[in-house]
């Protein structure tokens, strides 16, 4: 075993259940960023798909307006019905 793993896995052993939970949450989470960050990388490569930079936070929130009636969204689940 390398040295860093040897030292991660000695690490790992000192903690207590709760610790080791958190740790294995994290890793999780880091695991699936990095499958996204891959992911996109591929996708930016093909000239298909326009892959936001990572400064891109998303669309605005806005207020939803105020409107007396039935909602779009509940007439369309209705009339596929």
């Amino acid at each position: 075993m390398n040295p860093i793993k040897e030292i991660l896995h000695n690490t790992i052993d000192s903690l207590n259940d709760d610790e080791a939970q958190l740790l294995l949450e994290y890793t999780k989470h880091l695991k699936e960023q990095k499958d996204i960050s891959q992911t996109l990388a591929i996708l930016a490569d093909d000239p298909t798909f326009e892959v936001p930079s990572e400064e891109y936070k998303g669309f605005p929130t806005v207020k939803p307006i105020k409107w007396d009636g039935i909602p779009a969204s509940e007439l369309l689940i209705k009339d596929r019905r």
